[in-house]
């Protein structure tokens, strides 16, 4: 594939509509010079007994995403998983499963990736070496660089195997900046409700503003191995509470599925969190990749400002991204454009 560089620069201004930063041409280049892309019989060049693929790391909100979402249109026989989402493939699939999907495809994209327990180390290093066995490309995006993802102290060899496979068969390509793009935008006051006392009053005039109907009712929620009921479904739009959702033992996939049914959420009260309430934010957190992958309308009550959510220590870099994309989902740009695309 000639000139990757122009098209995924080109894809991220003219189907996106967003002007590509500096990091995001400084990477597209170094992609296009890694997988040696000039002419197709040089594919599969990188691939020897040394290199697997790309690994993307740097700051929060520099487009990688963007970037590897664009790398997915592009280039043809590929396929695109959120981190979450791969390892609950790796979970819940058997090995067939896993060739197959590897044979039928030449690169693998990898978002958000991030280890939070040696069950995922294990499936993920395995899934690795059976992509290089079949030659396949794997480039995935990072906030952290490879020597600060996840320790065990307790087992501590199986983390460095993983760190160990990952320095060696990758190749790392930094975006760093220290500007946030996704905190650029203006903030638009109408849909996130910041720390304000009457905000119950003002989301339950957007949501008559935007539903469809004014009846709620429950809906249904069906995937293999889960279904689920949520309430407050007004058609196209539904009102949840932080409490009420979060304590449901949902995963990423589940999520992908609401937000493929429903385009508009209201999250109500949204509490601030510490380290004795880690199930509710590793469910925000991949609550709200979703939501940013997927591209939906969010609106929101908070009872502290956004950075103040998450008053921990273990999780305070990861939640850095949440906050990012939080400011970029209420930026008034965001919202604009997606509601258009939602009531087009």
């Amino acid at each position: 594939m000639k000139n990757l560089s122009f098209k995924l620069l080109n894809y991220i201004e003219e189907q996106i509509n967003v002007i590509p930063n500096s990091c995001q041409v400084s990477a597209s280049k170094e992609i296009e010079k890694a997988l040696n892309l000039k002419l197709k019989k040089n594919i599969f060049k990188i691939f020897n007994n040394n290199l697997i693929g790309i690994y993307l790391h740097g700051s929060i909100g520099v487009g990688k995403s963007i970037l590897l979402k664009a790398l997915h249109i592009v280039f043809k026989k590929s396929e695109i998983f959120h981190f979450s989402d791969l390892a609950f493939y790796l979970q819940s699939s058997k090995k067939n499963n896993i060739k197959k999907l590897l044979k039928e495809i030449n690169l693998i994209i990898i978002d958000e990736f991030y280890i939070n327990n040696l069950t995922n180390i294990i499936l993920f290093k395995n899934f690795l070496e059976e992509s290089l066995n079949q030659k396949k490309i794997i480039i995935m995006s990072g906030n952290k660089k490879i020597d600060e993802i996840y320790h065990d102290p307790i087992n501590a060899m199986i983390c460095n195997e993983i760190k160990d496979f990952i320095n060696k068969k990758f190749i790392k390509i930094e975006m760093k900046s220290k500007i946030d793009y996704r905190s650029k935008g203006n903030f638009n006051h109408n849909f996130f409700y910041i720390q304000k006392e009457n905000s119950n009053k003002q989301l339950n005039l957007l949501r008559k503003k935007y539903s469809i109907t004014s009846i709620p009712r429950e809906i249904e929620f069906k995937r293999a191995g889960n279904n689920f009921f949520l309430r407050n479904y007004y058609g196209n739009l539904i009102d949840i509470s932080f409490n009420d959702f979060f304590k449901k033992k949902l995963v990423f996939q589940d999520y992908v599925l609401i937000l493929k049914k429903i385009k508009f959420l209201i999250i109500r009260n949204i509490p601030q969190m510490n380290e004795s309430s880690k199930d509710l934010l590793y469910r925000f957190i991949s609550f709200i990749d979703a939501i940013y992958d997927n591209k939906n309308i969010l609106s929101i009550s908070t009872k502290v400002e956004l950075e103040k959510l998450y008053l921990g220590k273990s999780n305070s870099f990861e939640f850095k991204r949440t906050i990012s994309r939080l400011k970029e989902m209420g930026s008034s740009n965001y919202i604009n454009v997606n509601l258009k695309k939602i009531f087009k």
